[in-house]
């Protein structure tokens, strides 16, 4: 047996051993890889982390730690593996036969250009890597079996796009790489098309009543920024498609991998944590589990509209040298600046009494006596040096404002006073009885309608688990049967089994559809948080005192 000393091999190593039906103790490990048991302690937690994000789980008894699990899940587990290590071709040459990928990657490509297709550079890798496992394990008799998965037809429109699947396929056979069987190709057909092939679903082509869905779900997460993004129409067909496709990748069982997944959660920690929040009841008629890259990708799209609707305030132009200079001074700032709203010309004497409260900085051809607000100092004729001065102090103070909100990590007086009387410290031994003590803390205008949230709480929990990360679990149960809006938080001394995590945290919301603007302040909360438990904990332990 190898050594494997290298840390990222062995977890590879042990994850296909594992994979390939392999019953393997920490012992066994320990002695065939000449590691210590706690570095294969740590090898066993990282190959846990790549089946939970796949919403999997291991199994262990007497034998040692085992999969049970169908082909499809097996590959969504090697997919994410694989996407992961996309660049470390030398970690994975375990897993994958690398000429194999790079003449499918080759095929594939050629294919996608000749048929003048546009589609991104992940999902792109994403298609080649599914086409990969198809062929090398089947080559291995895996065998994916799409019996009663027939529901994909409910979702899928046009299906007079299967032969356009096939002739993107047709390449690698013609290239003698692999023959692909009729339900090979179906399998293939949701996998490409659910995954960003706008040339395949076109916005006009999706029921009415899935777009009246988008809507309202635009409309929910407004509300829980406390932006409004109804308006935007690039938003809602982008949605429009993007969230149909999905619903064929969860159908198909397969995985895209965001790679910007982590940076999202950090960044914007706020419309990651409402995006999450809305779309758990979105998809939950749908009986469907998301994953946090889906979540992101979905957040980046709310993400993006925000930043089109971002703008400073105003730029003050300070110039004495008449309407005719203001002009041009304001017609160059506009070139380099175009999201500007509003640039305000006044001399010295005028800005001595001006409110300057909605002023983000002033730019003038003159020296202006001390001055709260900054200043840009520039000659009449607008130089290449003051062009690149204003668009450089433009630049930092957009980075400047993004930074201080993200740095701003605190609970606000409000929020405080909002969960102030609802924060505990306790211990509970199953989930059940976390959730019926956090749920009993409140008032309920009737019996009936307290036994029917409790029972929306734990369908809830039955058709999609809760959890986020880092051992937090946000509960919530159906808003009808909610008569005051509330937040509890629940801190337990030791971690108890949620779905497939362990969870020490829970967050239960109670949140009435009128009042779904304070999920905001909450899951920015819970974000920094996930991101630092401790400082999160020492919050709650001030808030309650």
């Amino acid at each position: 047996m190898e050594h494997y000393q290298d840390s990222k091999k062995r977890r590879i190593m042990i994850l296909k051993r594992i994979l390939d039906s392999e019953h393997l103790s920490y012992q066994q490990l320990s002695d065939e890889y000449y590691v210590s048991r706690s570095s294969i302690a740590n090898d066993i937690a990282y190959v846990k982390n790549v089946f939970a994000k796949e919403r999997l789980s291991l199994t262990f008894d007497n034998s040692g730690t085992y999969f049970e699990g169908s082909e499809i899940q097996i590959q969504r587990v090697l997919k994410r593996t694989i996407l992961n290590h996309i660049n470390e071709l030398e970690i994975i040459n375990g897993l994958i036969d690398t000429s194999l990928l790079n003449e499918i990657n080759s095929a594939f490509h050629q294919a996608i250009i000749e048929k003048q297709f546009e589609i991104p550079e992940s999902y792109f890798q994403s298609i080649v890597v599914s086409i990969l496992l198809i062929v090398q394990r089947t080559d291995k008799r895996h065998e994916i079996n799409l019996k009663g998965k027939n529901q994909y037809g409910k979702y899928f429109l046009e299906f007079n796009k299967y032969p356009l699947v096939y002739e993107l396929l047709k390449k690698l056979e013609e290239k003698n790489i692999y023959q692909f069987s009729p339900e090979e190709v179906q399998y293939l057909t949701y996998v490409i098309v659910g995954s960003g092939l706008k040339f395949f679903i076109k916005s006009e082509n999706i029921p009415f009543s899935f777009r009246g869905k988008v809507r309202h779900l635009i409309q929910k997460i407004s509300e829980g920024i406390q932006i409004d993004l109804t308006q935007d129409s690039r938003l809602e067909e982008d949605l429009l498609v993007h969230l149909y496709q999905l619903i064929l990748r969860i159908e198909a069982q397969t995985t895209i991998v965001n790679p910007l997944i982590e940076e999202i959660k950090q960044n914007y920690p706020a419309i990651y944590g409402v995006v999450w929040f809305a779309l758990n009841d979105f998809y939950r008629t749908y009986g469907m589990n998301l994953s946090d890259d889906e979540i992101g990708f979905v957040a980046i799209h709310f993400q993006a509209a925000v930043e089109r609707i971002k703008r400073l305030n105003k730029i003050l132009f300070v110039c004495p040298n008449g309407i005719g200079t203001s002009s041009y001074v304001s017609a160059k700032i506009r070139r380099i600046l175009p999201d500007i709203d509003s640039i305000e010309t006044a001399s010295i004497e005028k800005i001595k009494k001006m409110d300057l409260s909605d002023v983000d900085f002033i730019i003038s051809t003159v020296d202006i006596p001390s001055q709260e607000k900054p200043i840009v100092r520039i000659s009449p004729m607008v130089t290449a040096r003051d062009m690149k001065r204003i668009m450089n102090y433009y630049i930092d103070l957009i980075i400047e404002n993004e930074q201080s909100s993200r740095d701003n990590r605190i609970v606000t007086e409000k929020t405080k006073t909002f969960i102030s009387n609802h924060v505990y410290f306790d211990n509970f031994s199953s989930k059940k009885d976390a959730l019926e003590f956090l749920i009993n803390r409140h008032l309920f205008n009737s019996e009936d309608r307290k036994r029917k949230f409790i029972h929306s709480v734990f369908e809830r929990e039955s058709l999609q688990s809760t959890y986020l990360d880092n051992g937090f679990a946000i509960p919530h149960g159906n808003p009808e049967f909610v008569d005051e809006t509330a937040i509890s938080i629940l801190v337990l001394d030791k971690p108890i089994q949620w779905a497939l995590q362990k969870v020490d945290i829970i967050v239960l919301l109670m949140i009435r559809e009128e009042d779904v603007k304070q999920v905001e302040s909450v899951m920015k909360l819970i974000m920094q948080g996930i991101e630092d438990k401790n400082w999160f904990i020492s919050k709650m332990m001030e808030v309650k005192e």
